[in-house]
């Protein structure tokens, strides 16, 4: 029986041994040209949809950096000044101060292409320097102010701003468009 069992058990090996080798997945041959993997297409990001208004509502709201005395400065003479085609715009929100005594700015619009970024921004920065030009004469502490004020965009959003801190309305700006 012993010589039965040794038999039995070689024939079992033979059998394992050969299952394995029957399993195992065959080489893989080479291929004439590797099938090229796609790159993963990006995901836009959400346009952003902030109304102008509300962001002007918003940094006028901050009484420390503008005047209560702001008007809306109408579509004619800032395209006469600076060139400024409004047909580019979606929005808009033009603010400047109802008296000659301040230079407090805050010029907001969104394009419809963000390709009109950069025009809009020269534009913006054209008034800028008017505003400059026309304070370098005139009350020295304004005159200042226009020095500080900035030009900004973001995505389709452009900024002009002349107030007592133009770097917080600059922040205030970014964050409310980044809260969409």
């Amino acid at each position: 029986m012993n010589k039965l069992t040794r038999i039995g058990f070689a024939a079992l090996a033979l059998v394992l041994a050969l299952s394995l080798f029957g399993c195992a997945a065959a080489p893989a041959e080479p291929s004439a040209t590797a099938a090229p993997t796609a790159a993963p297409t990006p995901t836009p990001a959400p346009e952003v949809n902030v109304p102008v208004q509300d962001i002007a509502d918003a940094l006028l709201g901050m009484e420390e950096m503008f005047p209560p005395s702001m008007g809306f400065m109408g579509e004619e003479m800032l395209t006469e000044m600076c060139g400024l085609d409004f047909s580019m715009l979606s929005e808009y929100s033009l603010n400047d101060p109802m008296m000659n005594v301040h230079a407090h700015m805050l010029y907001l619009a969104k394009v419809n292409d963000e390709g009109d970024v950069p025009a809009v921004e020269e534009a913006f920065t054209k008034r800028l320097e008017l505003m400059q030009e026309n304070f370098s004469m005139y009350l020295p502490d304004q005159y200042e102010l226009t020095l500080a004020g900035q030009v900004v965009s973001n995505g389709k959003y452009v900024m002009m701003v002349v107030c007592n801190d133009p770097q917080a309305a600059v922040d205030e700006f970014n964050n409310l468009l980044a809260a969409e």
